[in-house]
C-alpha cells in the first residue's frame, strides 16, 4: 500500500513517463480494477474504510486525526483473519486515529508511527528517526515528514517550489528502511499457519522531496500534464479556487509543474522498487504462487489538474478519488475490469478470496467473482465519497466528530457520486458540479445549471440522498428538493 498515489501513475495504466516495472509486471498477472475509488480523499478516513469496510459516516473518522467510533476499535479485516488462524503482520504508516494496529488484530507490528503533539500524524516514525540519526542525519524534531532542515528550506518560503532532491540517500530513505523491517517481519512468521501481511508506505505523499536517483529517473520529455491544467482553478466553485490547493501553487510555471510531476512519479518509482524487493523475497521463499498479492493506496493527488495539488475535503475530482487496485490471485488469470468498486469493498472481498468468515456489518460489496474474470457482472451502479469540515476545520487534536455531531450551517458536507458516465458533486456551502465523463473525462465543463441536464442532476441527487439519509438526514432532505444554483 502506498500513500497518495493516483490511478494514472502506473505504466500499466498508460502513463508513458512512469517508471514502475515491478507493478507493471504485477498488473500483467493480476486483475486491475480500473475504476476503484476512495470514499474520502484523505489518509485517516480512507484507511479506516479500508480496514473496516465502512463509509466514513459509519466509522466516524470524518477527517484526519478524528478518532474512530469506540465500538470499532477492536474490529476489522485483520481481526477476521486472526480469528481464522492467520498470523498477521503490519508494517509502516498506520493513521487510523482512536485505535491501534494491535487492537485491530495485527499481531506483529513494525515501523508504526508515534503520536506527535497529541495527534496521530501518520509519518512520524521514531524507530526510523533513531536509525537516521545513527546514520548521521539530523531530522527536524518538529516536522512530521522526516525531513532535514536542508530539505525543509528547499520547499518553504516565498516562491518556493514543492519539490527537491532529498538530503537523505536512497539507501537510508524511509521506504528503503521500512521494506527491510517488513521483510524481517516476514522472516518471523510461523511456518505452520497462513499469514496476512500489510506493508504501508509513506511515499509518494506530498511534499515531493525525492532521493537520488529517483529525483531524475523520470524522463521530463515524457511527462504529460493534465488537460485541465490550462483552464486552472478559475472555473471551479469558490471554495476550491480560493483554497490553498489552488493559491499555494498558482505561481508555478509549466516547467515547474513538469518538475513536480516528475518528482511525484519519482517517489512512485521508489515505491515500485520496494515492491520489487518484496516480490523477490516471496519468490525466494517459495511463497509467490501461494499468496494473493494486492496493491492499492488510500487516495490520489490532483497533481496539476485544474491547477490544484494535494487532496482533501474540497477535491471531489477524478485525480484525488480514483486509486489503483491490483489483485493477483495465483489460481486465476490476469484481467482488466472497469466495474465500479470502492475501497470499502476490499475487506469483504479479500476475506471471501481467502475463505475467511466475514460477519462485520459494513458498506462493502464483494467483488471476488471478478478477480481473474473477463466481463464479470458489476456489483455497483455507482460509488460515492463524502467529506466534512467541523466548524471549518478538517481535523482536530484527537477530538471526536461523528455524523451525529454534524450541524448545518456551522459544519460543511461535500459529497459526490460517480456512475459509469457522470460525476455529481454536492457542496453544502457552495455551488454543485456535474460532469459528463464520456465527453469530458477531465471534468472541465460544469453542466449543473444546464436546463437539459436537470433530470440527470436530480436523479444523481436522489441517489446521493439515499446514501446519506441515515447519517445526514437534513442534507438528504435538501438533496431531494429540486436543485438551485447553490445545490
Amino acid at each position: 500500500m502506498s500513500d497518495e498515489q493516483s490511478w494514472n501513475t502506473l505504466g500499466a495504466n498508460g502513463n508513458a513517463a512512469a517508471h514502475t516495472p515491478h507493478l507493471d509486471a504485477l498488473a500483467a498477472e493480476a486483475t486491475s480494477f480500473d475504476r476503484c475509488y476512495t470514499p474520502f480523499p484523505l489518509c485517516c478516513p480512507s484507511r479506516a474504510s479500508l480496514w473496516t469496510g465502512r463509509m466514513p459516516r459509519h466509522h466516524g473518522v470524518l477527517g484526519n486525526w478524528r478518532p474512530i467510533v469506540p465500538d470499532l476499535r477492536d474490529t476489522g479485516v485483520a481481526q477476521a483473519f486472526r480469528k481464522d488462524g492467520y498470523h498477521t503482520i503490519y508494517s509502516g504508516k498506520w493513521h487510523v486515529p482512536g485505535t491501534t494496529p494491535e487492537r485491530m488484530g495485527w499481531v506483529d507490528r513494525s515501523a508504526i508511527p508515534a503520536v506527535l503533539g497529541g495527534q496521530d500524524r501518520g509519518r512520524y516514525i521514531p524507530d526510523y528517526r533513531d536509525y537516521a540519526a545513527a546514520r548521521g542525519y539530523r531530522l527536524d524534531p518538529r516536522h512530521i515528514e522526516n525531513l532535514t532542515a536542508e530539505d525543509i528550506a528547499h520547499t518553504t518560503g516565498p516562491g518556493a517550489v514543492p519539490y527537491a532532491t532529498a538530503s537523505i540517500s536512497d539507501d537510508d530513505f524511509l521506504e528503503t528502511w521500512q521494506t527491510g523491517e517488513f521483510l524481517r517481519a516476514l522472516d518471523r512468521r510461523p511456518g505452520d499457519s497462513p499469514w496476512l501481511a500489510a506493508c504501508s508506505f509513506n511515499a509518494p505523499h506530498f511534499p515531493m522531496v525525492v532521493p537520488a536517483p529517483y529525483d531524475r529517473i523520470i524522463d521530463r520529455s515524457r511527462v504529460r500534464l493534465p488537460d485541465s491544467l490550462a483552464a486552472g482553478a478559475g472555473t471551479r466553485p469558490r471554495e476550491v479556487r480560493e483554497s490553498h490547493y489552488a493559491t499555494d501553487f498558482a505561481h508555478l510555471t509549466t516547467e515547474q509543474w513538469t518538475e513536480v510531476t516528475a518528482h511525484y512519479l519519482g517517489l512512485c518509482a521508489l515505491v515500485d522498487t520496494q515492491f520489487g524487493r518484496i516480490v523477490e523475497y516471496l519468490r525466494a521463499a517459495g511463497e509467490w504462487d501461494n499468496t494473493i498479492v494486492v496493491f492499492t493506496t488510500d487516495h490520489g493527488d490532483m497533481m496539476g489538474a485544474h491547477g490544484l495539488m494535494e487532496k482533501g475535503h474540497l477535491l471531489h475530482y477524478e485525480e484525488a478519488l480514483r486509486v489503483p487496485l491490483l489483485i493477483r490471485h495465483p489460481g486465476r488469470p490476469a484481467a482488466r475490469n472497469t466495474n465500479l468498486t470502492s475501497v470499502c469493498d476490499i475487506a469483504r472481498t479479500l476475506a471471501t478470496l481467502a475463505g475467511v468468515p466475514w460477519d462485520e456489518p459494513d458498506d462493502g460489496r464483494c467483488f471476488a467473482h471478478a478477480v481473474g474474470a473477463t466481463g464479470a457482472a458489476p456489483t455497483r451502479e455507482y460509488v460515492s465519497a463524502e467529506t466534512t469540515l467541523a466548524d471549518g476545520q478538517a481535523g482536530g487534536h484527537g477530538d471526536p466528530f461523528y455524523a451525529e455531531h454534524w450541524s448545518y450551517p456551522r459544519d460543511s458536507l461535500n459529497a459526490s457520486i460517480r456512475t459509469a458516465r457522470a460525476r455529481y458533486v454536492f457542496r453544502s456551502h457552495d455551488e454543485d458540479e456535474l460532469f459528463d465523463l464520456t465527453t469530458d473525462p477531465s471534468e472541465v465543463t460544469n453542466l449543473a445549471d444546464r436546463p437539459d441536464r436537470q433530470a440527470e442532476r436530480q436523479l444523481l441527487r436522489d441517489l446521493l440522498a439515499g446514501e446519506l439519509a441515515d447519517a445526514f438526514p437534513s442534507m438528504a432532505e435538501r438533496l431531494r428538493r429540486p436543485a438551485g444554483h447553490t445545490g
